[in-house]
C-alpha cells in the first residue's frame, strides 16, 4: 500500500493499493463529502483519458475508486507514477487545460439534475408516520425536508440501479430499521442514516420507506439477438469518456455524480405516470 499524500487540512490521506494483478484501489477518508466525491470523479475521468488504451473498467464510490486495466500493456512503475501524480492534481475544467495535456479529452463531471416524482402519502410511505414520530416532525415537514433537498449520487450498488444519495437533512437522519423487511416494493423511496435511495426492484430492505415513485431506476435493452449486438458483444468495446461499454444492455436512471431532487405528486399523478401502487401486507 502506498501513501499518496500526508494528511493535512488541505490534502487528506489517500492510499493506493493493488488488489489483484489487474486492479488498483484508491481510497479517500471514509465520509460523505461532495467536494471529495467530485475529486474522485475527476480522477476517474482523468484516468480514463490517460489509460484509454488499457483500461477495462472503473468504479467510483463515496470514498474510493477501483481501476481495472490490462496489466500486460503497462509497466507497473509507469502506472504507479501516473496515479500518485493524479491524486494530487488540482481539479480543473477543460478551458484551463493545456493542449498537450492528456486530460484535454476529459468530459466534465456530470452535473445534471434528475427529478424523481414521489407519492409520499401514508399508504405509499409505509414508515412515514413512524419517521415523523421519531424525528418529532409532522408528516408534511418530513415531505418538505426530503423533497426540498438536492442530493448527490455517490455510488451504485446493493442491486442493479440502486443509487446511494446524500446527504439527508440532519432532522431526518435515523438508523436503519432494527428488523429489515423481507420484501420492499419496486419504486420505494427510503431513508437511512445520512442517505436516501430508491429500490429499483422488489427486494429485502431495512430502510424507512417514506414514499413510492413510478419511475424505473434502470433500463435494459432486450434486443440482444440481433447480429449487430452479438458482433459488438464479442468486441467488448470500451467507452473511454463515460467508463461504460458502448453496447451495454444496462443503463441506470441515475448516474454517479448527478444531482437528484424529489418532486411530491398526488396519488392520481402517480397512477397516471404508470405507477403500480403497492400496499404493505402485514
Amino acid at each position: 500500500m502506498l501513501k499518496a499524500s500526508d494528511k493535512t487540512e488541505d490534502k487528506p490521506l489517500i492510499t493506493l493499493s493493488y488488489i489483484s494483478e489487474n486492479a488498483v484501489l484508491l481510497e479517500w477518508p471514509e465520509k460523505i463529502c461532495a467536494e471529495q466525491h467530485q475529486h474522485i470523479m475527476f480522477c476517474q475521468q482523468q484516468a480514463a483519458a490517460f489509460l484509454k488504451e488499457i483500461m477495462i473498467d472503473s468504479i467510483a464510490s463515496y470514498a474510493s475508486l477501483i481501476i481495472y486495466y490490462k496489466f500486460e500493456k503497462i509497466q507497473h512503475d509507469t502506472l504507479n507514477t501516473f496515479l500518485l501524480e493524479l491524486i494530487q492534481r488540482p481539479i480543473h475544467n477543460n478551458n484551463q487545460t493545456r493542449a498537450s495535456d492528456s486530460s484535454k479529452h476529459i468530459v466534465p463531471v456530470e452535473n445534471s439534475i434528475i427529478e424523481i416524482p414521489v407519492y409520499y402519502d401514508e399508504e405509499a410511505g409505509w414508515d412515514i408516520q413512524t419517521v415523523a414520530q421519531q424525528t418529532q416532525l409532522s408528516i408534511d415537514e418530513v415531505i418538505q425536508l426530503h423533497s426540498q433537498t438536492t442530493y448527490r449520487a455517490y455510488a451504485l450498488g446493493f442491486t442493479p440501479g440502486f443509487c446511494y444519495l446524500g446527504k439527508l437533512p440532519a432532522q431526518l437522519q435515523l438508523p436503519r430499521k432494527s428488523s429489515p423487511r423481507l420484501s420492499v416494493p419496486k419504486g420505494a423511496v427510503a431513508i437511512a442514516e445520512q442517505q436516501t435511495a430508491i429500490y429499483p426492484n422488489t427486494s429485502p430492505g431495512g430502510w424507512h420507506i417514506i414514499g413510492q415513485t413510478p419511475l424505473d431506476m434502470y433500463h435494459v435493452n432486450l434486443d440482444v439477438t440481433s447480429d449487430k449486438n452479438i458482433e459488438n458483444s464479442k468486441e467488448n468495446t470500451f467507452d473511454k469518456e463515460n467508463n461504460n461499454s458502448q453496447d451495454s444492455q444496462f443503463k441506470s436512471t441515475i448516474q454517479v455524480g448527478q444531482s437528484v431532487r424529489f418532486i411530491s405528486i398526488t396519488r392520481t399523478e402517480f397512477l397516471s405516470l404508470g405507477g403500480e401502487f403497492i400496499k404493505e401486507t402485514r
